[in-house]
């Protein structure tokens, strides 16, 4: 169901070198979708500032034009950088006390957050797509939409500009899933 997160997992054991060290693993499987953890100690000595710079280098090549396929968001450094202050936002609603807040009174939540009028309005419209291309990482946009009584498919659907049941059709198997908890919690 969510290949990008094997995706993610393959980038991530990328990133390390060839000389590792498992410290620690563990494995959930609470319904349709596994919950896994690996950490990595990464055991090689640090790059050169040569051998970092023919690295970078490479990277670059293998993202060149990325950024002109169509809805293609490649998450870049300045991305990421630009949406820190949205990220640390929507990642404070796991925060029971946040949470009931932003639930009772989302207007005034917002307003004392740290985070620019762009992205309160992002947050308000549910703006699924212009919070990813704004840089927000998919997972925070869980949490907001869990809170929101949305699923991540209502999520899907917005980022193509369909409804949810257009989207459905596009699909091999029509389920409805999300990270919400009960009503409540």
């Amino acid at each position: 169901m969510e290949g990008s997160e094997v995706i993610m997992w393959l980038i991530m054991r990328g990133a390390l070198s060839a000389s590792v060290r498992k410290v620690h693993q563990s494995y959930y499987l609470p319904s349709m979708c596994a919950i896994a953890t690996a950490i990595y100690e990464n055991e090689a000595a640090p790059m050169s500032e040569a051998q970092a710079e023919q690295h970078r280098q490479a990277m670059d090549a293998e993202l060149a034009g990325a950024n002109r396929l169509e809805g293609t968001y490649p998450y870049t450094l300045e991305r990421s950088a630009g949406g820190w202050r949205v990220n640390k936002f929507l990642h404070g609603l796991i925060d029971a006390e946040t949470r009931a807040a932003f639930q009772a009174d989302e207007e005034s939540v917002l307003a004392l957050a740290d985070i620019t009028d762009e992205e309160r309005d992002l947050i308000r419209r549910r703006d699924w797509r212009g919070l990813i291309h704004y840089g927000v990482v998919f997972f925070l946009l869980e949490k907001l939409a869990a809170i929101s009584g949305a699923s991540n498919l209502d999520i899907y659907a917005g980022m193509r500009g369909q409804t949810v049941e257009d989207f459905q059709k596009t699909r091999n198997q029509q389920v409805t899933y999300s990270v919400a908890a009960p009503v409540g919690n």
